[in-house]
């Protein structure tokens, strides 16, 4: 085999181990975020799922790829009482755990319900865990019904503050917003809406990733073919540049921030 048939075998063979469909887990923190990914477990066969909770038995009940229950020492299996410090200190115990959960995603969802102890406490850990391993993580926080009170709104808002510290991008859900669609809407009708509306940012990513990815690809087989009939065009360095082409022009719809 020629040196520049081996070069160009070699370019071929990386990209196809390293630009694949991208690896993808979408991480329910709490009760609220475990619940919103026990419907997309049964919905999507395109990410993992991983339930991150305190409450043994709300974790039981979760159907998700993976589950991490965490401080059991601390909160012998409860949840975390509505106080976010003691959440965020079973998360911090249990970090190893969590980023072994999450080692090897390329793209991380984390999803929680902000204004209580687990999901407000949680989820900045969990983003920078999945932003220790690598991964584009997105923030999908919930916030609460105003009619919850002004305590659990400004919990909420400090936990949004602290996840935005580690997420590449933060989508704000919003539970007032509801209210515009129909007040005579039951609960349950409304909360799927939610549901739907974390599916629909998921989707979108994933579609947009394998769009970019293919594209890629394409671009790439291109230049193998050069480099075979013109070796000095291609520079040495360019298999290594294009195996960690960066995801941000897949990601140009999105900003850093964006409220829902």
């Amino acid at each position: 085999m020629t040196a520049e048939g081996s070069r160009t075998e070699e370019i071929i063979n990386a990209l196809g181990t390293t630009l694949g469909e991208p690896s993808i887990a979408v991480v329910g923190c709490g009760g609220a975020g475990s619940n919103i990914i026990h419907g997309m477990y049964w919905k999507s066969n395109r990410v993992d799922t991983v339930a991150v909770n305190t409450d043994e038995e709300h974790l039981r009940k979760v159907d998700a790829h993976k589950k991490v229950l965490i401080g059991k020492d601390v909160s012998f299996g409860n949840d975390a009482g509505g106080f976010p410090e003691v959440g965020e200190h079973c998360a911090e115990k249990a970090r190893e755990v969590l980023r072994e959960a999450l080692k090897g995603y390329d793209i991380v969802f984390v999803v929680a319900g902000m204004g209580g102890g687990t999901g407000t406490g949680v989820a900045p850990v969990v983003a920078s865990v999945a932003k220790e391993v690598n991964a584009v993580t997105f923030a999908l926080p919930i916030m609460p019904f105003d009619i919850e009170g002004s305590g659990r709104k400004k919990c909420a808002l400090d936990g949004v503050s602290r996840l935005r510290q580690h997420a590449s991008f933060t989508i704000v859900l919003d539970n007032n917003k509801l209210t515009d669609i129909g007040s005579d809407l039951p609960m349950s009708e409304a909360m799927k809406i939610i549901d739907r509306s974390v599916v629909r940012i998921v989707e979108t990513v994933v579609d947009q990733t394998s769009s970019y990815v293919s594209s890629l690809m394409e671009d790439v087989a291109g230049y193998a073919d050069i480099f075979e009939e013109q070796p000095h065009v291609l520079p040495p360095e360019a298999p290594e540049q294009m195996i960690h082409a960066d995801l941000d022009p897949m990601l140009d719809g999105f900003g850093p921030n964006m409220f829902i």
